[in-house]
């Protein structure tokens, strides 16, 4: 992973995972940034005490920005890793919950979708896209596979 890594993973508590992305100035999507999730969630799936992660930010005003595509652009291998991690993510048992502050857009809408729960301040703005397609229109939501798992509701 490079160094410094853009994610702080806290495994204070048993069974919860508390991952916290910090790319300043406004949190940022870079190519190294989806290498780094690739790294965490193999880590992640690797470790079957761990039942919940909560990925949140450390800018108040950020949650996930967008992607930078100009660099993107300069390794468009990492697109193709995005859609893995996404995957991964929306299909890992650990239940994973979006813990969102500030403006997320883009790339961001995408990962909040990706998790099974998703919990916004009065502060965050859900920004939407215009034009152009997102990996997730082609995702079922993972929410629509828990409801009875997760709120002991009868499905």
């Amino acid at each position: 992973m490079p160094d410094p890594s853009q994610f702080n993973t806290d495994r204070t508590y048993p069974g919860r995972w508390t991952i916290t992305f910090s790319n300043p100035p406004i949190n940022m999507f870079v190519p190294t940034t989806i290498v780094e999730l690739g790294a965490l969630m193999t880590d992640l799936e690797a470790d079957p005490s761990v039942k919940v992660v909560v990925f949140q930010s450390a800018n108040p005003d950020f949650f996930i920005a967008h992607l930078d595509v100009s660099k993107a652009a300069e390794r468009p291998e990492v697109l193709g890793l995005w859609r893995d991690f996404v995957l991964r993510l929306s299909s890992t048992p650990v239940v994973s919950i979006a813990k969102i502050r500030g403006r997320t857009r883009g790339i961001g809408n995408e990962f909040v979708l990706a998790c099974d729960m998703r919990f916004a301040s009065r502060q965050s703005a859900l920004c939407l896209r215009s034009g152009g397609r997102t990996t997730m229109t082609r995702i079922p939501s993972p929410t629509d596979r828990r409801p009875g798992f997760l709120n002991s509701a009868p499905t």
